[in-house]
């Protein structure tokens, strides 16, 4: 992870072992030896220790020399960068080849002055077992790449049973020639195990906590030289892959590192998905410092002041007992990750933002492989504090999670409103609905949830350090009540999505109708894979069911907006609406070298192109040189530049004011790191005339309004204006009632005025506009800027209009009683319309002419 030997230079320049890259002739018989190279980078501006970050593994660097970790494929990207390197000694084959401890000498394992060899490993971790079998259990949680076991010791008063106490997680020499926590932790399991009969700190700490250690997290880079030696340790995997980057990253993605996830790591992914682990620390050696939260953003954790408290407990307790140049570095050794240097793909970004866990990242020496006769000293130094980080997890806001009817535990979660950010809430677990929140000192109001039940929340909670407050919740299921979400709501065509239930009063069964998708409707109470084939608005409605037979239904109108799918490329587009993406779309990242240049126009006569971007990570770099995006007000790039945009920086909303309604996109990405880019929504923008009569009249909006606030909608006619209804509720503003909210451009209104007015709304046109018409009485709102036949809407309509008539109006369409007064249909109008059956009515697109107008 984050480390280096500060010393190690002068050690290289005494040994001769160092060699300046230009000169280097051939790095490709290096890696066929090695499979990595430790090398130095010159460097005269920290922002390239970002870009090193994302091609190398980064070490540590000191001022103006940066070091790293690189296979043959990341080397080989490194070397466009152009820099200055030198290759160093690898720390695994440095200094003098160390102690050893092999199965036969196990008897000396009281002096913890060697490393274990591989089978004395597993041989000690076996024992513990063996001697301390009601307190401790051991195993292996799988294979590495090369075969070698992940061992894991689990010690707790009842080992066996799962208990209502927190799980707590260490796990050691994740990089492989990171040799200090592999002592540490195989010492730590055999002090709690011996101490716990005889030291009643220790024995609590067992019986209120589930401990698990995992001294060695990769084996197969620890005894890359060999099962008997640690002389030629590496730091990466046996496939190359530095696990420490190999994980999912909250802000880069599935794979931040390009590469497959790695046994290792999906065996301690499994691990942590099987279990409910609440706070964790994984060890590393090259530095000497506690790293907390976060590596992979700048942004602090929404509990950044109980991260620099246990971190500050940590060091201090072991400046009470180290040398005093030891954890001193930093600040007085603590330190942000991020402050650091930014990382993806960490342990312990993992952890804390997938598993709502609470993890450090424990720097425990600057020398990666230490000598065997400081051993010693290092856990004099350290256990202490080790023990006191364990003990942190049991402190804060402890309770247990239980139906109120039925006493059984629920896996609810606690969260805090204003407090919580980036999945820092916490989750009680299933078996015991027990859940542990530590927080710093401070007073909380803790609101606890889970799928069908009222959220319950519990103000005033009062918190102090090394204290725990017990606050046990029961929820209730409440009253019948449907409702539920789901992963998108903005969705290109032909995509897919799932959707969660979150209906409270314990239903039994589900119904759901999906307007324009395939399927249609699901009895399932979380359908997945639901597919829109079809671009526009649709509703989406559920009906739930207890076991009683009550039901209860809930429909949100235009939830779901399907749109083409535009990629970035050198070629000019028309839109009428649409999702945007880089090169690689919604679930990859764009690639290295790319250079294109994108105009888009609007599909609407007189309209304006809107872009909105939802999403954007491109790499960041103060001046945005690296890679960019450009937006011009335009149909090219003689075009007036808006602004280039790079990193999190997002260009947000943008509208066009050229004469032709265009946006002009350039994107440049240079040769290597690569990131997720952007997915931005297309929309034609214009405005509609609304003319009102007097009196009482239909009315409709064929766009989208910028602003859907009824009051705001109508604001400017306000003196005008004595009551708007609709099937939704009415605004009646001289008797101060306003249960019409929203404006939804799919209904059909009735309004009344005491004069006739025109009305400019500006908004979105949306393309291909359906309407949804049921048996009997409908508003029908006119969806279209022309006239519509009304005999051509019957035919449409496969002959089901029996009959359809203004709003306050005389002009009817009723060929039953042969009365044909109405032949056309207004834009800005509604009407009534009766149906024999149920029907769905596909308007004409808008076709917008006036081209002097503008937005």
């Amino acid at each position: 992870m984050k480390n280096v030997l500060s010393s190690l230079l002068s050690i290289f320049i005494l040994l001769h072992f160092t060699l300046v890259i230009a000169q280097t002739p051939d790095y490709t018989s290096y890696f066929q030896r090695a499979g990595e190279m430790y090398f130095s980078v010159s460097i005269d501006n920290p922002e390239i220790i970002q870009k090193l970050s994302s091609i190398v593994s980064v070490d540590n660097f000191d001022r103006d020399k940066v070091f790293a970790y690189a296979n043959k494929q990341e080397f080989e990207r490194f070397l466009q960068l152009g820099l200055q390197w030198n290759i160093l000694p690898k720390p695994g084959e440095t200094g003098e080849r160390p102690k050893m401890l092999g199965v036969d000498e196990l008897k000396e394992v009281n002096n913890w002055d060697a490393y274990p060899t591989y089978e004395a490993y597993l041989e000690i971790m076996n024992q513990f077992a063996v001697d301390f079998p009601d307190i401790c259990q051991v195993f292996s949680i799988g294979q590495s790449t090369e075969g070698r076991e992940l061992m894991m010791v689990k010690i707790s008063d009842n080992v066996s049973v799962r208990e209502a106490e927190p799980q707590f997680l260490y796990t050691g020499t994740i990089h492989g020639d990171e040799l200090v926590g592999y002592i540490l932790l195989l010492r730590l399991s055999d002090y709690l195990l011996n101490n716990y009969a005889t030291n009643s700190e220790i024995a609590d700490l067992v019986n209120n906590t589930e401990i698990w250690i995992n001294p060695l997290a990769n084996p197969d880079g620890t005894f890359a030289g060999g099962n008997n030696t640690v002389w030629g340790s590496k730091r990466y995997n046996a496939n190359n892959v530095d696990l420490n980057r190999n994980y999912p990253d909250p802000e880069d993605g599935l794979h931040p590192d390009g590469n497959a996830w790695q046994p290792e790591t999906l065996l301690f992914m499994q691990l942590a998905e099987e279990n409910n682990f609440v706070m964790s620390a994984n060890t590393h050696g090259g530095a000497e410092v506690i790293n907390y939260p976060w590596d992979t953003w700048s942004r602090f954790a929404a509990d950044d002041d109980w991260w620099q408290f246990v971190s500050r407990e940590y060091a201090d307790t072991v400046h009470n007992y180290a040398v005093s140049t030891y954890l001193d570095g930093f600040v007085n050794g603590i330190t942000n990750g991020y402050a650091w240097y930014s990382i993806s793909g960490g342990r312990q970004d993992y952890m804390n933002y997938f598993h709502n866990c609470r993890e450090v990242t424990m720097e425990l020496s600057n020398t990666k492989k230490l000598q065997t006769s400081l051993l010693e000293s290092h856990w004099n130094w350290n256990y202490r504090s080790l023990l006191n980080y364990i003990r942190q997890s049991t402190y804060g806001i402890s309770g247990i999670v239980t139906d109120a009817g039925s006493g059984e535990p629920i896996a609810a979660k606690v969260s805090i409103e204003g407090h919580d950010i980036d999945n820092s809430f916490v989750f009680a677990d299933q078996a015991y609905g027990f859940y542990q929140r530590m927080l710093e000192a401070g007073t909380y109001n803790l609101t606890f949830s889970a799928e069908g039940y009222e959220a319950v929340t519990i103000p005033g909670i009062s918190v102090s350090r090394y204290s725990t407050v017990q606050q046990n919740v029961q929820l209730s299921l409440g009253e019948l009540t449907a409702d539920f979400s789901s992963n998108l709501t903005n969705v290109s065509v032909g995509g897919s999505m799932d959707f969660t239930d979150l209906s409270l009063g314990a239903p039994v069964s589900w119904y759901w109708q999906f307007e324009g998708a395939v399927p249609a409707e699901s009895f399932n109470q979380n359908p997945t894979g639901i597919k829109y084939n079809s671009p526009g608005s649709f509703d989406v409605s559920l009906t739930v069911e207890n076991s009683e037979g009550d039901q209860s239904t809930t429909s949100k109108e235009n939830y779901i907006t399907a749109s083409a799918e535009y990629l970035i490329s050198n070629q000019d587009i028309t839109v009428a609406t649409g999702l945007f993406y880089d090169s690689g779309g919604q679930n990859s990242n764009y690639q290295d070298n790319e250079d294109f240049v994108m105009a888009i126009y609007p599909a609407f006569d007189g309209s304006k192109l809107q872009v909105e971007f939802l999403e954007f990570k491109l790499e960041s770099q103060s001046s945005c040189s690296y890679d960019w995006l450009k937006i011009y007000d335009g149909t090219s790039l003689t075009d007036p530049l808006l602004e280039t945009w790079c990193g999190n920086d997002s260009p947000g909303t943008l509208i066009s004011t050229h004469a032709q309604g265009a946006l002009t996109f350039a994107f440049h990405s240079d040769y290597s790191a690569n990131f997720p880019g952007w997915k931005a929504s297309l929309n034609c923008v214009s405005e509609q005339a609304l003319s009102i009569a007097g009196g009482w009249s239909g009315i409709s909006l064929y766009l989208n309004p910028a602003d859907p606030n009824v009051e705001n909608l109508f604001s400017e006619i306000l003196n005008d204006l004595v009551i708007i209804v609709g099937e939704d509720g009415v605004y009646y503003p001289a008797q101060n009632i306003n249960t019409l909210e929203t404006w939804n451009s799919k209904h059909g209104y009735l309004a009344k005025m005491n004069s006739a007015v025109n009305l400019i709304v500006p908004g979105i046109i949306e393309a291909n506009q359906l309407l949804d018409l049921k048996l009997g009485w409908n508003y029908f709102p006119v969806l279209s800027n022309t006239q519509l036949l009304v005999s051509q809407l019957n035919s449409d309509l496969g002959g089901k209009l029996i009959l359809i008539k203004e709003i306050a109006g005389v002009k009817t369409y009723w060929p039953e009683m042969e009365i044909y007064t109405l032949m056309n249909l207004q834009p800005g109008k509604s009407y009534l319309l009766y149906l024999s059956g149920d029907a769905t009515y596909t308007f004409p697109d808008v076709d917008l002419l006036d081209q002097s107008k503008k937005y």
